[in-house]
């Protein structure tokens, strides 16, 4: 039991280093970036990505017995806390499918239709959250756990295939336009995410399905949603950034602003989508 509590305070402790260092390390390009321009929904999205510490510290607090009575509570607030931060990682994920492949209608209600299924899955497992054991509605648990990796899974290829094809076509073109600061940010982002989240969420389906009913379940909790959450956000930081670099590059030449305008497109439907199909070949 002692050896299970030490394991347990360690990776709930180095999960908030980790976000401190993580706040600390992107405090300036967060205030020019994010700060410094309107609000939009990627703003709102980046925050609920990014802040999740306040969840970390109640549920150290929650193992830590300080809570005491009032732990349950506590714990079904972390899940709502959980909740947001899950639901804005999917959004920030549908609508980068969505941008790449042109607002291409199946791509958008594949992803989206999966994502709402898991927002609700997480949603629903919430009144069975509780201090000792896992939760009483551990079949919403379970379910959640597959669906994630299958939507993870799913929006890694899609985007992935993507930026693929417009290597190769702009191989074959030979263009050297500023589209492919955006291209190259999208594929490298995403590899990124895939390699340290991949290796997360299966563990914890492992662990889901071959561990006991308790801590174990949940030993990978306190890495998966904040490191996702990291990484998303920073994904947003950097589009914001290329963002803005392809605006102060607009007035080069005329061919620069029209491929400016064609990157400023996609960004601008990552940042406030507007879900109107359009044809993928006019991307």
């Amino acid at each position: 039991m002692a050896g299970t509590n030490y394991l347990q305070f360690e990776i709930q402790y180095a999960s908030i280093v980790l976000i401190w260092y993580d706040w600390i390390l992107m405090l300036p390009l967060e205030i020019k970036y994010i700060w410094g321009s309107r609000i939009r929904i990627s703003t709102v999205i980046y925050i609920l990505c990014h802040y999740a510490l306040p969840a970390n510290v109640l549920y150290l607090l929650a193992i830590s017995k300080v809570l005491k009575q009032s732990c349950n509570i506590w714990y079904k607030v972390i899940g709502c806390l959980s909740v947001l931060g899950r639901a804005a990682i999917i959004f920030s994920f549908v609508a980068r499918a969505y941008a790449v492949w042109g607002r291409n209608r199946i791509v958008f209600l594949y992803l989206a239709t999966i994502g709402i299924i898991c927002v609700g899955l997480d949603i629903a497992h919430i009144p069975g959250l509780k201090c000792v054991s896992s939760s009483t509605i551990q079949i919403a648990n379970d379910l959640l756990s597959i669906l994630m990796v299958i939507f993870e899974f799913s929006s890694a290829i899609l985007v992935s295939v993507r930026c693929i094809q417009v290597f190769k076509e702009r191989s074959r073109s030979q263009s050297d336009d500023s589209t492919m600061t955006f291209w190259d940010l999208t594929f490298q982002q995403g590899i990124v995410y895939f390699s340290f989240i991949s290796v997360l969420t299966m563990a914890a389906v492992i662990l889901n399905f071959r561990t006991p009913a308790g801590f174990y379940q949940r030993l990978l909790n306190a890495l998966t949603l904040p490191v996702s959450g990291l990484l998303t956000s920073r994904f947003i930081l950097h589009l914001r950034k290329c963002e803005y670099e392809l605006s102060a590059s607009e007035s080069r030449s005329a061919v620069a602003s029209a491929n400016t305008a064609h990157s400023e497109s996609i960004l601008s439907t990552i940042f406030e989508p507007e879900w109107d199909p359009v044809e993928v070949n006019s991307l």
